[in-house]
């Protein structure tokens, strides 16, 4: 498990294909209007879709204006981002999501298909979290 979770930290802290953008980015894409709270959120389910061997699975990572969006979001979320990319990779730290797998924003987006197969639980400001 550790050293799946350092392979992982390793891909999504810097760029682990040529065409695929660092997590901090990509979280940034997902859930910069929630807040640090949001951003936390996302986050944690990154690392546990790594940690039971799933693929990120974050649509925002195919954005092809993502680098414009987050440059426009500024420093403030980025620097926002990185730290949060940091703590939530550091063992035993506080996952908000209680496991969660998957989100969606079901304000802006009808209920995926896919959920029907998962739990609720969570919902952390418009994201909805299921495991």
């Amino acid at each position: 498990m550790k050293r799946l979770f350092l392979v992982g930290l390793l891909c999504i802290t810097s760029v682990a294909h040529a065409d695929e953008p660092p997590l901090w980015k990509v979280i940034i894409g997902e859930a910069v209007s929630e807040g640090y709270e949001g951003l936390y959120a996302v986050c944690c389910v990154a690392k546990n879709r790594l940690n039971k061997g799933m693929s990120l699975g974050l649509v925002a990572a195919n954005r092809k204006d993502l680098d414009r969006f987050v440059q426009k979001q500024g420093v403030k979320y980025e620097r926002m981002a990185k730290e949060i990319v940091q703590l939530v990779f550091k063992e035993r730290n506080y996952d908000s999501t209680e496991g969660a797998t998957h989100f969606e924003n079901l304000e802006e987006f009808p209920v995926p298909e896919w959920a029907s197969k998962l739990k609720v639980v969570k919902k952390i400001k418009r994201h909805t979290f299921y495991r």
